[in-house]
């Protein structure tokens, strides 16, 4: 199986990773990002291996397992900016803080809070020394999945 998915992966890989921003966008890099996953969908739900398809590809397994798991966490129509004033950002900061003490789900769950209230992943991403927001955003999809699974 996967040397019948792997070709048509790697055509579509070097656009697919060109896709920045919203998930919602219409353009050619995003079209072929959605069906370079729908492809992985596939390829894991006919019992292909995630480890050995990233082996093949040569990217990161992270990158496709968080593809796959994440298929079907809801996508926002418009970016959404800070509206958070400094005071409450740094209060933001510490509940986060806290919330990660406690356990990772409830790290999830205080992001999303966050993010719902309009705190900027990118720049708590800085105020908590992480390099990049996407184990921030990551975070929040993992805690919208569940709130889906739980309803």
């Amino acid at each position: 199986m996967l040397q019948d998915y792997a070709p048509k992966l790697e055509k579509l890989l070097p656009l697919a990773q060109k896709a920045y921003g919203l998930r919602t966008t219409d353009s050619p890099a995003h079209v072929a990002s959605r069906e370079y996953t729908n492809l992985l969908k596939e390829y894991y739900d006919n019992g292909g291996s995630l480890v050995a398809m990233a082996k093949e590809l040569d990217v990161a397994y992270a990158g496709l397992r968080r593809r796959v798991f994440m298929i079907d966490a809801p996508m926002r129509d418009e970016r959404t900016h800070s509206r958070v004033e400094p005071a409450d950002f740094d209060k933001a900061v510490d509940r986060v803080k806290q919330a990660k003490k406690v356990s990772a789900e409830k790290y999830h769950e205080q992001l999303l809070a966050e993010y719902n209230a309009g705190v900027s992943l990118g720049k708590l991403a800085q105020a908590l020394g992480i390099s990049s927001s996407n184990p921030l955003y990551y975070g929040v999809q993992r805690a919208r999945r569940r709130l889906t699974e739980q309803a």
